[in-house]
């Protein structure tokens, strides 16, 4: 592991993909349905409904998670289920949902329940600022904006020490609360080690442009295309510096207000992500005051080659850090 990410003595280790990802124990299915009542839909994701119930046994509302009925038997869909629900559980960090319980129902479908957010997601905050609306301009500046990007460096800084990479971060898996929380969620698709994996410094992995060369025509890893790591893209080495090239994407939408992302097809927008360099933020929003030291952060982090970006979760957080207690606060008012 990178020097910055050893463990600290309270740490409770590595979390491994035996961990995580083995089927559920036949007494955890429900005889009856009869603790949860009252749902009501909250969202709908791609493979799962999301809804909030009454739990009779805490007296409370909680969030309850499935996947959705055409994804409840196949064996695929329900082993990244289970991985996101156990994940999130491992993973006792501020910026994770906690997880109440996971279970099977009467019928044998996979559920888990989690704390239950009010608020809204990042992309739902970036679009009404795209917009210009009135409620997301006045609250949302580019300092608040800052905090969110720090906040979810964090929790995924914390992952990384725990061997798990999230490989699907974007706005839309981060909630901001109404009390002000921030939550990364979906961890469905995290990589994590086989514990008979040999450890060894990923920093010294080199992926250059010529495992780029052979471009499939749709990703062979999991991800969200528009905010998806060259190397996710190309099917080659992935690591934690996966992420790192996410949350610069998410940054560079901030900052410039344009997904880091271009092209007519989504064929034409892979190759170009692995082929070409990615352009500067002052260059796509020439219109826009960004600050300096924000878009060299960004641009170090959304470099094409591994080895080229910065290289661990901590420094991202450090410069973030230093810019909003700093530099933002030297700016003419």
């Amino acid at each position: 592991m990178p020097s910055s990410y050893r463990k600290s003595p309270d740490d409770d280790g590595m979390i491994y993909r035996g961990d995580t990802d083995g089927a559920l124990p036949s007494g955890a299915q429900l005889k009856n349905n009869m603790r949860y009542l009252y749902f009501k839909k909250v969202a709908q994701g791609g493979k799962c409904d999301i809804q909030s119930c009454r739990d009779l046994h805490l007296g409370r509302v909680i969030c309850y998670k499935t996947l959705r009925r055409e994804f409840a038997d196949d064996p695929e869909q329900r082993r990244h289920f289970l991985r996101e629900a156990r994940v999130t559980a491992m993973l006792q960090h501020p910026n994770t949902a906690p997880v109440y319980e996971v279970g099977a129902d009467s019928q044998g479908h996979y559920y888990f329940t989690m704390k239950l957010v009010s608020g809204m997601t990042l992309h739902e905050v970036l679009v009404g600022l795209s917009r210009g609306d009135a409620e997301f301009t006045e609250a949302w500046d580019l300092q608040r904006l800052i905090d969110v990007v720090i906040q979810v460096g964090q929790v995924l800084s914390y992952a990384h020490v725990h061997g798990v990479v999230h490989c699907d971060v974007k706005p839309e898996n981060i909630v901001v609360g109404s009390y002000g929380e921030v939550l990364l969620l979906d961890w469905g698709m995290a990589h994590l080690r086989d514990k008979d994996e040999d450890e060894k410094d990923e920093t010294t992995q080199t992926v250059t442009l010529e495992d780029f060369k052979s471009l499939r025509s749709r990703p062979s890893h999991a991800g969200t295309p528009q905010y998806m790591s060259p190397e996710q893209i190309a099917g080659v080495v992935i690591d934690h510096r996966t992420d790192i090239y996410s949350l610069g994407a998410i940054l560079f939408e901030v900052l410039t207000g344009e997904r880091l992302a271009w092209g007519d097809t989504l064929d034409e927008m892979l190759q170009n992500k692995i082929k070409t360099a990615p352009p500067s933020p002052s260059v796509v929003a020439p219109d826009r005051t960004i600050p300096v030291a924000l878009e060299s952060l960004c641009t170090r982090c959304i470099q094409r080659e591994p080895a080229h970006r910065i290289q661990t979760m901590l420094e991202v957080i450090h410069e973030l850090l230093y810019w909003l207690h700093v530099d933002a606060h030297q700016r003419p008012m």
